[in-house]
């Protein structure tokens, strides 16, 4: 697979950011001095500033879409020697290059030349301050729009077999398993189309998934109707 200097291949396929219920990538470390309700967001200064350019560039306008398919374009090696935040931003300097903003060669020149502290503020840019807010405060959709669904709530279905190019939304521990519909979502564009499609919530056992051995209990996951059959 093509790799450029930025530790992104191309085409997008099943990475390895897709990592649900593979084995060999050893437990999930968390810091014993942080509790789950008060765990810190950033642990520095660069992740906070990270999380602020991925929200400025889209109030903005300044980059191509969603960072996800980028931060899912990363080389394997890359991605696992990367930090959460690392990966966002690898995610948002290629959504930068892709929207025509900046270069490769630009983002790495200011990267080697900017100082530790951010140049500027919201205080002294008041237009960027103003999008960030109406950003923020836009109404978030909570419901789908009506459209002709193939499968009804109760009824069994089975996850296609299958290996799609590009971003997607169908973990792959997932494929092959049967489930039962327990809601229609409404419609919504799926990420490789603008028209919205039917989602749908599907009911898992989770022996089904991971064997009879696994805890009692079902998984809940939304998928689009494309993935099911």
């Amino acid at each position: 697979m093509a790799q450029d200097g930025r530790g992104l291949r191309s085409p997008a396929v099943d990475g390895v950011h897709d990592m649900g219920g593979m084995h060999g990538f050893g437990p999930v470390i968390r810091d014993p001095s942080e509790r789950a309700l008060d765990e810190r967001p950033f642990h520095e200064p660069w992740e906070a500033r990270t999380f602020g350019l991925v929200v400025a560039t889209s109030a903005k306008g300044l980059r191509t879409g969603s960072t996800r398919p980028a931060i899912e374009r990363i080389a394997p090696a890359t991605y696992l020697a990367s930090s959460y935040y690392g990966r966002w931003a690898r995610g948002v300097e290629a959504a930068l290059v892709a929207g025509g903003s900046l270069t490769s060669a630009e983002i790495d020149l200011r990267a080697a030349t900017v100082g530790a502290a951010p140049t500027r503020s919201r205080s002294t840019d008041p237009e960027l301050a103003a999008a960030i807010a109406g950003f923020l405060n836009r109404p978030t959709p909570t419901s789908g729009e009506p459209v002709a669904a193939e499968f009804g709530v109760g009824d069994r279905v089975t996850v296609r077999r299958m290996a799609p190019d590009g971003h997607h939304r169908c973990p792959r521990y997932v494929r092959g398993a049967t489930g039962t519909v327990e809601r229609i979502n409404g419609g919504w564009p799926h990420p490789d189309a603008d028209t919205p499609e039917a989602v749908y919530q599907v009911r898992f056992d989770m022996r089904d998934l991971w064997g009879d051995d696994a805890e009692p209990g079902s998984l809940y996951i939304d998928l689009w109707e494309r993935y099911l059959s």
